[in-house]
């Protein structure tokens, strides 16, 4: 059935993602480079990439090529402070995928709380666990801002069996939170008014990580993965505001439910080659959706079936 799969996208996905434009490219590396810095600049990024998102896709489109980007390569400089593998990382392809859900981050951030993310976790059926290492006990509604969890798994596809292990962090951050720049040095942030809670988080290997018989690997992974609040906070469309390309939908921030965004860039090796081109692009698409899938499907049968 898995390789049946991999056909089907293969024959009927492979086509090419639409290269992001400078400004969505640099909101998505801003949030990526920002993940430790204060919340107000954490907010801020994430409110570019908000308004990036739906100015650039039709988020609502049913399939995944008219939601994703191609970003480009990291720099040394985007990864500086997190301990990664001694790759080249102009290796490691990028790819960027946008959606709706139904459900909100205070859902979404329900199924972090798994030791077994394997009910969530479609290409790893067989083992997936989280060792929760840092505010296991208080990221649940915002009691504390930071968890930072350590995850062991086998990453399955339809060409390769793959032993793994990341670091994946999340952190909340208030999105009304004032701009940096109207912070004054050395005081903190203060919202006064209504919070607008949104969690990012940033996930990374250390070390390369291969198969079996050697023939398959992850060298190097790097994802930042974003539920923000449809709640009508945040970007609200104006007669002003012109879509990329003069597309025609008219998604904003008002609906209900979240919008979900996750960057990855990733140096696979399968049957001893890199997997790159539009080929890679594609299962990397259909995988993101099949997560985000897999989220959405999990909370309506565990909170909301009858």
């Amino acid at each position: 059935m898995r390789l049946l799969v991999a056909l089907l996208v293969v024959s009927v996905g492979c086509r090419k993602s639409q290269e992001a434009n400078p400004e969505f490219d640099d909101a998505a590396r801003f949030v990526l480079t920002s993940f430790d810095a204060e919340p107000e600049v954490l907010g801020f990024a994430l409110r570019q990439m908000e308004l990036q998102v739906y100015l650039s896709l039709d988020v609502e489109d049913g399939g995944v090529v008219a939601r994703a980007v191609e970003l480009s390569p990291l720099t040394e400089a985007d990864v500086a402070n997190i301990d990664r593998p001694d790759r080249d990382l102009s290796l490691a392809s990028p790819v960027a995928l946008a959606g709706l859900s139904p459900y909100g981050p205070e859902h979404h951030q329900l199924i972090q709380f798994l030791d077994d993310q394997t009910p969530v976790e479609p290409y790893s059926p067989d083992l997936y666990d989280r060792d929760f290492e840092v505010g296991g006990d208080c990221w649940q509604d915002q009691a504390c801002e930071r968890m930072e969890t350590y995850n062991i798994l086998v990453k399955e596809s339809a060409l390769y069996s793959i032993p793994y292990e990341f670091h994946k962090h999340f952190r909340w951050v208030d999105m009304n939170l004032p701009d940096p720049a109207d912070v004054p040095d050395g005081e903190e942030a203060v919202n006064d008014g209504e919070k607008r809670w949104a969690y990012v988080a940033r996930s990374w290997t250390s070390a390369p990580y291969e198969s079996e018989n050697g023939r398959h690997a992850i060298n190097q992974s790097y994802t930042i993965d974003m539920w923000i609040p449809r709640d009508g906070q945040g970007f609200e469309r104006t007669a002003e505001d012109v879509n990329q390309d003069d597309g025609e939908w008219t998604t904003d921030s008002s609906g209900g439910g979240s919008l979900r965004m996750l960057a990855l860039w990733h140096e696979t090796i399968v049957g001893g080659a890199l997997q790159d081109g539009d080929i890679a692009t594609s299962f990397t698409r259909a995988g993101i959706q099949d997560n985000f899938d897999a989220a959405d499907d999990y909370i309506r049968e565990t909170y909301f079936s009858e």
